[in-house]
């Protein structure tokens, strides 16, 4: 079986805020459509709007490719990665630092739990 969609035309879930405690400027919303999923992996698309929040990637290793959008994820540690359209990133498990979300960003994900 196979699955064609367009993100742009897509029929997305509600967007839910970001939780106040992460959210260090704005009111970013995110929205996720999973494509596939089992116990030990998850593909999808997900949206985020504009604002900056912290996340703790735990117990999972996620490929991102960024399909729209602009924006840069900060870590604690390590240099700034820019994500425009076309960039691709893998976080590892243990990753840590601030989604800064200057336009809408929609990303493509794949993540394989690690524990």
């Amino acid at each position: 079986m196979s699955l064609t969609i367009h993100h742009e035309t897509l029929a997305w879930p509600e967007a839910v805020l970001v939780a106040s405690d992460r959210v260090s400027a704005g009111s970013p919303a995110t929205s996720t459509y999973v494509l596939n999923g089992s116990d030990s992996t998850e593909a999808g698309l997900w949206k985020v709007t504009p604002g900056e929040f912290l996340t703790d990637h735990v117990g999972y290793v996620e490929v991102i490719y960024v399909l729209q959008g602009k924006g840069h994820l900060i870590p604690e540690a390590g240099d700034t990665i820019n994500l425009t359209a076309g960039t691709a990133v893998v976080l590892e498990d243990g990753w840590r630092g601030r989604w800064h979300v200057e336009e809408t960003l929609t990303k493509l994900y794949a993540i394989t739990r690690t524990n």
